[in-house]
Order: structure tokens, then sequence, then C-alpha cells
């Protein structure tokens, strides 16, 4: 899966049109990600909005899952502001900082022997959000995301890297 993922946004980048400037202001985009969640070693996916106050601040919300493994997976919600800037003097690349404020509700899996049934716990905390990311532009309306994160939550901190796809509008 992640393998057709890069090979679909490379061939998008090599016959991308010429881009506009990466920050602009108003600007709307609204895509999936995918990726890894350190707290049980497992997939993570969700959608993300972002939406460009100036050419110095965005603000991105988002929602997504982190799949069953060892027995937990969790529902998660962000919301992170970026502070982008350009790179290496062209309009198609951006790096950014991030800081953001999460909601984590871990689903705790296990077996009751004695009445033999399946029994689910729900934790549910807030945290920080800390990290950086990467965005690609491959033309005036797509563009490619690369972003690792840290969400210090009690007793359930992890770290996220996660690639991804957004239509610019």
């Amino acid at each position: 899966m992640i393998k057709k993922f890069l090979l679909a946004a490379l061939t998008a980048t090599a016959v991308a049109v010429p881009a506009q400037a990466v920050i602009n202001k108003g600007e709307k985009s609204l895509g999936p990600k995918i990726g890894y969640v350190s707290h049980n070693s497992s997939a993570v996916a969700g959608l993300v909005f972002q939406y460009t106050f100036s050419e110095h601040l965005r603000i991105s919300p988002e929602i997504g899952c982190a799949f069953r493994h060892k027995n937990q997976d969790a529902f998660l919600a962000d919301i992170n502001f970026h502070v982008p800037f350009g790179l290496l003097d062209t309009d198609k690349v951006a790096l950014y900082p991030l800081a953001g404020l999460a909601f984590n509700s871990w689903a705790l899996h296990g077996h009751d022997d004695v009445e033999a049934v399946d029994v689910t716990s729900h934790i549910n905390r807030f945290g920080l959000n800390l990290g950086a990311g990467f965005d690609l532009r491959c033309s005036t309306t797509l563009k490619l995301n690369l972003e690792a994160k840290y969400t210090l939550v009690k007793s359930y901190s992890s770290a996220y890297v996660t690639v991804g796809i957004s239509y610019i509008f």
C-alpha cells in the first residue's frame, strides 16, 4: 500500500505543472494520510483539513484512527498549528514546525475467562503535539506531505510518522 502511494506520488511530481507560491492566504486543502504510530506499533490513518490564515500561520484539524494491534486501537483528534516557510528558493517545497492539542481515545481489548466474553475499556486523554512536516506542491491543486510528530499524553505518549496527499482549493 505504501509502495503504491509513493509510486503515485513520484509519478504526480514528475508530470506536475508549474505551481504557485507555497503559502497563500485563505488557501484550504483536504486529504487522507497514512502512517505509523509507536504506542501500539501499528498503522494509523486519517483525514486532514488545512486552512491558511496568513503566509505565516496555518491551522490543521485532523481525525484518525490507530488500527488494532497488541489488543489496542484508538480514535485520534488533533488541532495543530503550522508555521510554514519556503525552502530551497522554490515555490514547490515548504517546511513547517507544528504544535497543537490532541485528544486520544484508546480502546483496550481483553477477554474475561470466567464469563468467556470480550471486555473493552476506553481511556480518554488530552495532550499536546509537537513536530515538523514537509509539503511538496505537485500542482496548483495537489500537494504531498510528510509529517512527524510526538504526542504527549499521560501514559499514552506516541510518535507518529505519516504521509498524505491533499487537494488544494
